[in-house]
């Protein structure tokens, strides 16, 4: 599929070395907004994604060097998704975030000395996610930033190569939750490529390698898949349903390295 990019101050030194990385989108830049649809944005910023159907002001914008999630980032202190990962004192396991979305579980478990391989599917937010993590490699902290690798497909396609470590699952929460969804919710929804079967993902898990799979879901959620877990990490809003299938070692600390060629 192509797509329409906006680029008002033609940066096109600047956008297309960002653009190489992202090599899974087509995209045609112009200067003109278009009149219906979603687009991409370019500014000093980075790369967003705008909707002819919204404020001009709103987008879906990733950032890891400001705002809150950088804020959440630096402040992470054994938080409940940590302790479900099975950090602690001397093991940082190597995580296969399967559902890699915008980021925010996985910059922190990254921060916190985790190497991720995260995976998402939408190739558009794996397009803002990848410029996230490439911004703030180069203005911010590039240290977590290094211990990320992301790919742009279908993870159920990549579990049977996981030999260690953890799997974690965050299916998209339910378009019908009682809480108003916040813009990149709503395109999240809306985008070709984000309706998910998580019921198939943590099957995939479950037959994996892995020695723990992990499933975040809303604090009153039914067990995904009606799979029982071994034992919960409960926060105020979200809880972690954790699988176990053996003990976590130092083993599991080694970077998924090679994944897709494995």
């Amino acid at each position: 599929m192509d797509w329409v990019g906006v680029d008002p101050l033609r940066q096109v030194v600047s956008r297309d070395a960002a653009m190489a990385q992202i090599d899974w989108l087509n995209i045609h830049w112009q200067v003109d907004i278009p009149d219906f649809g979603y687009y991409f944005w370019w500014d000093d910023k980075g790369l967003s994604l705008k909707s002819a159907a919204f404020d001009f002001r709103s987008r879906v914008h990733i950032d890891f060097v400001e705002g809150t999630q950088a804020r959440r980032i630096k402040a992470v202190t054994g938080e409940a998704l940590t302790r479900a990962m099975g950090c602690q004192k001397g093991l940082r396991p190597a995580i296969f975030d399967a559902t890699a979305g915008l980021g925010g579980d996985l910059s922190v478990l990254a921060n916190v000395g985790c190497a991720v391989y995260a995976v998402e599917r939408q190739p558009v937010v794996a397009a803002l996610l990848k410029d996230a993590l490439r911004r703030h490699a180069i203005d911010g902290d590039a240290g977590w930033c290094e211990r990320v690798q992301l790919q742009c497909a279908d993870s159920r396609d990549l579990m049977s190569h996981i030999s260690h470590g953890v799997v974690y699952i965050d299916p998209m929460f339910q378009k019908d939750r009682k809480s108003a969804p916040s813009l990149s919710m709503q395109v999240l929804h809306t985008l070709e490529g984000t309706t998910e079967r998580p019921e198939q993902l943590i099957d995939a898990a479950l037959d994996s390698g892995a020695a723990r799979v992990v499933v975040k879901r809303p604090i009153r959620a039914d067990f995904l898949a009606g799979r029982s877990p071994s034992s919960q990490v409960k926060g105020k809003t979200v809880r972690f349903d954790l699988y176990s299938r053996r003990k976590l070692t130092d083993a599991d600390a080694i970077p998924h390295q090679g994944l897709i060629d494995g």
